[in-house]
């Protein structure tokens, strides 16, 4: 079976500064929602939002880890 062609990298490089910033609306969301002053499902929203920020951001940490390990495309 013919092998396939590697699949191009969609994003070269990881920018961490965009991490910092897009963690304060996010507990803004949460402390907002939970104290009352907002309604409180937009502190579930943020929550949510949360958890997928700490996701993306582990998979980001990986990401820059394994291609200091020398395998260009891990």
């Amino acid at each position: 079976m013919p092998r396939r062609a590697a699949r191009p990298v969609l994003v070269g490089k990881v920018q961490f500064r965009w991490y910092a910033l897009a963690i304060v609306p996010i507990l803004a969301a949460v402390y907002f929602g939970f104290t009352g002053i907002l309604a409180p499902y937009l502190g579930l929203v943020g929550l949510f939002a949360f958890f997928f920020w700490l996701t993306s951001l582990v998979f980001a940490i990986g990401s820059r880890l394994a291609k200091r390990s020398g395998n260009p495309r891990a």
